[in-house]
């Protein structure tokens, strides 16, 4: 399985935009943040570059250490700086959101094309369009919309239904397939309120319903939704989702990453999951997950953040994203391993980003967050 896919949802509702600076306040005060390399956490200046980004990554490959090494530390030689890597407990967005008036952080790592809009909507951002733009696929480029221009793809993923062959044999969904009884009781999902996972899912069930079933999106949740909550399917984060899809005998289906069967080849796990996702009339429908890289508005070293950004994209990092991040990575030139033969091939499928875009995203998505908190 693919254990580093759960990354905080980090959209913000406009009350909590109000209230976010005291939240956090307290929050660092009390918790503080989870460095994962370096000393201290600082004020970006002279020689120290901070970044901000998700707790798992890089984690997930056969020697993280030495992966870290390997992006973190040829960077630091190289230049002759110092990398301090934190995690915010209260999510990458909500944090640079609660500092934009004191930035602390010189990068951050981890946006997305489902909440990116938003930080450079909120002026969290420079404006950069970086050297390695001519290596990054245009596709991820155009799905990512004006944000592109503030936060560039470093790696992306279609989101996939993963099943247990023991239970299921070969299975390629619609999402009709997915509210037959058998199938709604095993499928485990991921909340949209808490997740990026569930929140892609969401996204995806909505792009397939209104354009190309031309059907309501609410029709599939009120059929399910009172199904999985009874069966308490649906989980806060990928993490717990995928725990449960692991050990429970009798929940065979998880809302994951069409990668998962290449985490599995690689580490010698078997080929008992498969992961797909929904089919209509032979047509492969999915929703593309893209993450990117940044640079914080007024973190006060542009020259070497731009440095950063570029290398981050080149080849010595993007060769670290198959097997570690368990991703393609964005930049086009990089060979991908023997691996990821066992997976869908993703150029059969046809993205329902192109029918939900990143603005459309920012301007509805929390119309259809309430429309589904609604659901029982």
């Amino acid at each position: 399985m693919n254990p580093t896919r759960e990354k905080e949802n980090g959209r913000l509702k406009p009350f909590e935009k109000k209230i976010i600076g005291i939240v956090i306040a307290i929050v660092v005060v009390i918790a503080g943040f989870s460095i994962f390399y370096g000393l201290e956490s600082r004020k970006p200046a002279g020689n120290v570059i901070v970044i901000y980004t998700y707790g798992s990554f890089m984690e997930y490959g056969s020697n993280p250490n030495q992966t870290y090494k390997n992006v973190f530390g040829t960077f630091e030689k190289e230049y002759g700086v110092t990398i301090d890597v934190e995690k915010p407990q209260a999510g990458i967005l909500q944090t640079l959101e609660a500092q934009r008036s004191n930035p602390q952080a010189n990068i951050v790592i981890g946006l997305t094309n489902m909440n990116g809009i938003q930080a450079v909507n909120d002026g969290l951002l420079v404006k950069y369009v970086p050297e390695a733009d001519s290596y990054i696929n245009s596709t991820l480029l155009k799905e990512m919309g004006y944000s592109s221009q503030y936060i560039t793809p470093y790696e992306y993923s279609y989101l996939g239904i993963d099943y247990n062959r023991t239970f299921t044999g070969k299975f390629s969904p619609t999402f009709q397939d997915l509210l037959s009884s058998s199938n709604v009781s095993n499928l485990i999902i991921e909340n949209p309120t808490t997740s990026n996972t569930g929140e892609g899912f969401l996204l995806w069930e909505i792009a397939y319903y209104e354009y190309v079933l031309h059907e309501n999106w609410t029709r599939w949740w009120n059929s399910s939704l009172p199904a999985l909550n009874s069966n308490q399917n649906v989980y806060t984060d990928w993490s717990s989702a995928f725990s449960h899809f692991e050990s429970s005998s009798n929940r065979s289906l998880l809302v994951s990453y069409l990668t998962d069967p290449a985490y599995n080849d690689y580490f010698g796990y078997g080929n008992d999951t498969g992961s797909t996702v929904s089919v209509y009339n032979g047509t492969y429908y999915g929703w593309r997950t893209i993450y990117g890289i940044g640079i914080v508005n007024g973190s006060g070293n542009l020259t070497l953040e731009e440095k950063f950004v570029n290398y981050f994209l080149g080849n010595n990092v993007q060769n670290e994203i198959p097997t570690n991040e368990w991703m393609y990575p964005a930049n086009s030139t990089i060979t991908m391993p023997s691996y990821y033969n066992v997976t869908m091939n993703q150029s059969n499928i046809t993205p329902l980003n192109d029918y939900i875009n990143a603005t459309a995203i920012y301007d509805n998505f929390e119309t259809w967050e309430t429309e589904w908190l609604a659901i029982k």
